[in-house]
C-alpha cells in the first residue's frame, strides 16, 4: 500500500494533509511525490518535493519521485534538461541508498492517450540513469526508474522492454480492470 502524497512535517496541525509517519502507521511502504498534477495544481516546487521526500525517508517510506516535461518544453528540445533539473532539485541526499524510485511521466502524455516514441522514452530514461549514477554512484545504477504516461496493454510490452525502464506507474488504465491486468501480464512476460 502507498500514499499519493505526504506533508513535509512529521506532525502538527496540517488539516487536509497526511504526515509520512501516519502513512507508515497505516501500513504504507511507498509514497508518490512531485506528481505533475501536484506540481501544477498545488504549485509544488522541487524544494517542497525534496522536503516531502526527506520526511518520507525519515518515516521509513520509499519515495517515488515524479519528473516530467510539458509538451512545450519537449518541442523546444528541453525535455532532458527539465527532467534532470527536476531531479537535482527534488531528490534528497540518501535517495539512492534508501532505494528511492524515480518515475518519468511526460506531462503531455498523462491521460491523453498519447505516448512518446520508444526512442524518446529510452533517451530520457538513459539521461535519468546517467544523472542518478553521477549523483549517487553505485546506488544510482540500481535505483528503479518507472515510466508513466498513457501506459496501456497495447504498448506496455514494448515500453517495459526498453533499457532502464524498470516498471510502470499506471494511472488511468488502473481504473479499468482488463487494462490493468493486461499491463500486469506484460510486466510478467518481460
Amino acid at each position: 500500500m502507498g500514499g499519493q502524497d505526504c506533508h513535509p512535517a512529521a506532525r502538527g496541525a496540517h488539516t487536509g494533509d497526511i504526515a509520512a509517519p501516519m502513512l507508515r502507521d497505516a501500513g504504507a511502504t511507498h509514497v508518490i511525490l512531485g506528481h505533475s498534477e501536484r506540481r501544477a495544481n498545488h504549485a509544488e516546487t522541487d524544494a517542497l518535493v525534496r522536503a516531502k521526500a526527506e520526511a518520507a525517508l525519515a518515516a521509513g517510506l520509499t519515495p517515488i519521485i515524479c519528473v516530467g516535461e510539458s509538451e512545450a518544453e519537449r518541442l523546444a528540445g528541453q525535455a532532458e534538461a527539465v527532467v534532470t533539473g527536476q531531479m537535482q532539485g527534488s531528490l534528497p541526499e540518501g535517495f539512492g541508498a534508501a532505494g528511492g524510485i524515480l518515475a518519468y511521466e511526460p506531462v503531455w502524455a498523462i491521460g491523453t492517450g498519447r505516448t512518446p516514441t520508444e526512442a524518446e522514452i529510452a533517451a530520457i530514461h538513459g539521461a535519468i540513469r546517467a544523472s542518478l549514477k553521477a549523483r549517487f554512484g553505485a546506488a544510482g545504477g540500481t535505483s528503479r526508474i518507472l515510466y508513466g504516461g498513457s501506459v496501456k496493454p497495447s504498448n506496455a510490452t514494448a515500453i517495459l522492454a526498453l533499457p532502464d525502464v524498470d516498471g510502470a506507474l499506471v494511472g488511468g488504465a488502473s481504473l479499468v480492470a482488463a487494462d490493468f491486468l493486461g499491463i500486469a501480464a506484460a510486466a510478467r512476460e518481460g
